[in-house]
């Protein structure tokens, strides 16, 4: 039987239509992995042919139908965002629920431009959507549940979305409301997906949306599809195929439903209402292009079919009966009459870095329940409390705090807590000169990792071209596709600097041809803006030729590039931040070292043939720069203020290859803080901080 379901399973894959249209459906690209991985989901779905077949019998020989009003559906959107338009407003769900209900029930306004020919078969599907009222604990809900993440981005079942917010398949129609939908590489735009009923992992069972299609105002207004894109997704939610499933052969997909004509393709205009892509068909009709099933025009769209009903009744007799029971329509509330609910507490900062001064706006974003008072905790900032719901605020002193919202009204309160939310940094330059981060070796209080904690972020690692460490993000596995990672150095002041340049370090190889990408933005107001300096990614910024299929790790200092990022234009700026940002392709690891900032005699493009340390740093007392010299050469070894100034020199002359070890005295230093070791050779130069305390 098992190879049976094998064999079947090939057949019925190969007979997916695919189109290049810009945007489709992923239907067929959702329900073909759902196959491939579980070929026994192929029973499911001859079952549920047999059903629809079973019901047409019934109904062509005029057994009972079932009596009374429509199967109501409970539903559950969750509004996946990170605060900009795809947080679409209650007014827009309420408004895709109104264009869903009238849809199913044939209470279209533009139901009477279905054509003559389809009028016979065009039906009521006797299917009512309500948002759910009480919640899976039994609390007081609006149907509608908001999560702050960045897996709306290329949201898919695969990057996690919908395990952020989940209610029970069995008593609740999941719509997740995402900004974009990740299309597997596939060409077009996806604009919504659902799993097919009765098989599947339960916690993944719905429908997924792009924002700025849910409804026909707000976002979903203008795009064309009037609403109608869960409409179609629904319908696949039911037991639908598409109308040009299996082409004009019908075959496997055609066989349960006979009132829809037969179609070569999916429609790929707006309504042709001439289009007769297939002439097998007795009577010979044209394309249904009003089906709500195609991929016509939403405007173009206005009913289904008695066959498609059929269908439908076949699930929501079987695997989704439970879901429209009186038991179940009580324990979601929807039988209820309205009633307000006691607010959820959500708010957001566009930006949780931020300088002493500078103000930073909270935006509230509570749910569930309008809010009557707003009561923040602002420890540190000026004001330390409001009421107000957006507060803006200033942070005096550098630091990391905690933010708390209270929200409430007259039915109850609710709190949000975020601890260590927003960094404030200094706003005169931390490093007045050449920066020198060589390899991580200090610690993370000298860069600030930024994660969107979707999986792995920058860490410090064993592998370094220099001495020790190095920064590496590992995107080979566990770092999803589309995360986006990043670390910001210390603010620097260039006025001191002649042609100031940015050099790093890079290593990476691809794997199977993905391309992670690495990209470095400045900024010069405090991170409210930024500007992209350096950007590569793939081919172009593989440091090693070819493909590797397990995690890279650099083996040799060939593996490794040195990057030069000319910052010339902002040579008078007194206040740069540098941050390095990696994006995941699902690819492979990017190493980081050597970052310098400095003016044209920083670094040069070479191998060196020397290395160094000093030891112990911090320095309290006395110490020792450790130089070890691969080739015979003249050496400058000084000491430098974090001005650029020599303080002392250490060494210069002729040096043997080997170890060679100069003594730094406590008393060298004036006064406690930040120093520069530079070791030059042949015109190449290291700079190693050094801190004296």
């Amino acid at each position: 039987m098992k190879n049976t379901f094998l064999l079947l399973t090939v057949l019925i894959l190969s007979t997916f239509t695919t189109t290049g249209q810009q945007a489709h459906c992923g239907f067929d690209e959702h329900l073909e992995k759902m196959l491939s991985a579980d070929p026994s989901g192929m029973q499911v779905i001859l079952e549920h042919n047999e059903r629809t077949v079973e019901l047409k019998r019934a109904r062509l020989a005029g057994e009972a139908e079932r009596g009374g009003g429509p199967r109501i559906i409970p539903t559950v959107f969750h509004v996946i965002h990170q605060g900009g338009n795809e947080n679409i407003s209650h007014e827009q769900i309420e408004d895709q629920m109104r264009i869903l209900n009238e849809d199913f029930r044939r209470l279209n306004e533009d139901a009477a431009n279905t054509r003559p020919e389809f009028l016979g078969v065009a039906v009521d599907a006797n299917v009512e959507f309500r948002l759910a009222k009480l919640d899976p604990q039994g609390n007081c809900t609006d149907g509608v549940v908001r999560v702050f993440s960045p897996l709306t981005n290329n949201a898919s079942d695969d990057n996690g979305v919908k395990g952020l917010s989940y209610w029970d398949r069995s008593k609740y129609f999941n719509v997740w409301v995402v900004k974009t939908i990740n299309n597997d590489g596939e060409p077009g735009t996806i604009l919504g997906y659902a799993q097919f009923p009765g098989f599947g992992n339960a916690a993944t069972d719905g429908v997924v949306v792009r924002a700025d299609y849910i409804g026909d105002i707000g976002t979903g207004a203008n795009n064309g599809s009037k609403g109608r894109t869960l409409t179609h997704e629904a319908g696949h939610w039911l037991g639908l195929f598409h109308t040009f499933q299996g082409g004009c052969s019908g075959g496997f997909f055609g066989e349960p439903i006979d009132d829809t004509p037969p179609q070569a393709e999916a429609t790929q205009s707006n309504c042709p209402q001439n289009a007769n892509t297939c002439s097998n068909d007795n009577p010979d009709l044209p394309d249904m292009v009003e089906n709500y099933m195609d991929y016509s025009n939403g405007a173009c769209q206005n009913t289904y079919t008695q066959g498609q009903k059929d269908a439908m009744d076949a699930v929501l007799g079987g695997s989704r009966s439970q879901i429209h029971s009186v038991n179940n329509l009580n324990a979601t509330g929807v039988l209820l009459a309205e009633t307000p609910c006691a607010p959820k507490a959500q708010f957001f900062a566009e930006t949780r870095i931020v300088c002493a001064g500078e103000p930073i706006t909270f935006t509230d974003n509570s749910y569930n329940g309008t809010v009557t008072a707003y009561d923040w905790s602002l420890p540190g900032a000026t004001p330390s409390m409001s009421s107000s719901a957006n507060p803006t605020v200033t942070y005096s002193a550098p630091g990391v705090y905690s933010v708390t919202q209270n929200v409430s009204n007259a039915q109850g309160s609710d709190s949000e807590t975020f601890t260590d939310y927003i960094t404030v940094i200094p706003s005169t330059a931390e490093v007045t000169s050449y920066f020198s981060f060589e390899g991580f070796e200090e610690t993370d209080e000298d860069y600030i990792i930024i994660s969107d904690d979707l999986g792995n972020t920058w860490t410090e690692s064993n592998t370094a071209f220099t001495d020790s460490r190095s920064i590496v993000l590992n995107n080979f596995s566990g770092n999803p596709l589309g995360s986006v990672d990043e670390f910001q150095l210390p603010s620097v002041d260039l006025t001191q600097m002649s042609d100031p340049a940015i050099h790093f370090r890079v290593s990476y190889k691809q794997r199977s041809g993905q391309s992670d990408r690495l990209r470095v933005f400045v900024s010069d107001d405090c991170g409210e803006s930024w500007n992209l300096r350096f950007n590569k990614s793939g081919v172009s910024l593989a440091t090693v030729s070819g493909t590797q299929g397990s995690p890279f790790t650099p083996s040799s200092a060939s593996d490794w590039e040195l990057i030069e990022v000319n910052l010339n234009a902002y040579v008078n700026e007194e206040h740069l931040l540098v941050k390095f940002q990696g994006t995941s392709d699902e690819g492979n690891n990017i190493y980081i070292d050597d970052i310098q900032i400095s003016g044209p005699l920083g670094v040069a493009d070479g191998e060196q043939n020397f290395a160094f340390n000093v030891s112990p740093n911090p320095l309290l007392t006395n110490g020792t720069v450790n130089l070890e010299v691969k080739e015979s050469n003249n050496y400058l070894v000084s000491v430098l203020d974090v001005a650029g100034r020599e303080i002392a020199e250490l060494h210069q002359g002729s040096l043997a290859s080997g170890v060679h070890r100069f003594d730094v005295s406590r008393q060298m230093f004036s006064s406690a803080g930040v120093y520069l070791i530079q070791v030059q050779a042949d015109g190449l130069r290291t700079i190693k901080k050094l801190i004296v305390q």
